[in-house]
């Protein structure tokens, strides 16, 4: 698809004059990945391909063909980027930042991130990493990681998989961490030496100045942006949402095509038979 869309533009003579951005959406469709603010799911590739032989649209004088960047950006900084490079002053009130270009700004120190609800689950997260460490807030630590989700109960084989496991005592190590009734309120990671970030290190006296000063940097940023989840919510409210999504996904999952819902010995009691052996 990419040579597709590269011969279309020089097709259309349009190549020359092109700055041609690629990137992910969010990680795997895997626990941990899609949906969670970790690296895993944080952490998507961009590449970013400027034309050469157009004097009217020459290279940043940092950008190098084949040149790897540990710069930290966040995906909203390509919406600020892209009107600098078209000669735009990008608006005051926006969030993201110019990193090529005339008009770049300092390299960033921090990147945020969260999750509150989705599909048929209460979360509350609040994540931001620099170059080394990630640290994240749960606010609802009584609700386990793997609450039920029959969207993905029924499209992620590893779920059932992990249930099927756990119920047999099979599952050891960070694997079996995700099966916890609770999570920790507080979770940091040395992405350096922990890329997959299963040691947490928010308990360790060791790690307590690198926390205080990633939550104090997350502290900043919700009050800066007025981020809503900083007020307080009444229990009533998750409960609300728990019975409207049970209600809501069994009446729209009866729409999936027959052959949709998963059929796989390996998800053992949790698999989901076809509509069409119903």
């Amino acid at each position: 698809k990419v040579a597709f869309i590269m011969d279309l533009l020089k097709r259309d003579k349009l190549d020359k004059n092109t700055i041609v951005v690629f990137l992910g959406d969010h990680g795997r469709a895997m626990p941990r990945g899609k949906q969670w603010p970790y690296d895993s799911g944080l952490h998507i590739p961009l590449i970013i391909y400027w034309p050469q032989g157009n004097a009217d649209l020459p290279a940043p004088a940092h950008y190098e063909r084949g040149q790897k960047s540990e710069q930290l950006i966040s995906s909203i900084d390509l919406s600020a980027t892209s009107l600098a490079v078209a000669g735009i002053t990008k608006p005051e009130k926006m969030q993201g930042q110019v990193f090529l270009g005339a008009q770049a700004e300092p390299p960033r120190e921090y990147l945020f991130g969260g999750r509150d609800r989705g599909d048929e689950t209460v979360f509350h997260i609040r994540t931001v990493r620099d170059k080394q460490y990630r640290y994240l807030r749960n606010k609802y630590p009584e609700r386990p990681f793997l609450q039920i989700n029959r969207y993905k109960e029924k499209s992620y084989p590893i779920i059932g998989l992990l249930r099927d496991l756990h119920s047999r005592g099979e599952l050891t190590g960070p694997p079996l961490k995700l099966m916890a009734e609770t999570r920790p309120e507080e979770e940091l990671y040395d992405l350096k030496q922990d890329p997959w970030e299963t040691n947490n290190l928010a308990d360790s006296p060791d790690y307590q100045k690198v926390k205080q000063r990633l939550a104090s940097a997350l502290d900043h940023w919700m009050e800066e942006i007025d981020d809503k989840g900083r007020i307080p919510e009444d229990p009533a409210i998750p409960e609300f949402w728990d019975e409207r999504a049970i209600r809501v996904y069994s009446e729209n999952l009866k729409n999936r095509p027959k052959d949709w819902f998963l059929k796989d010995a390996a998800l053992g009691p949790y698999k989901v038979e076809s509509k069409k052996d119903e």
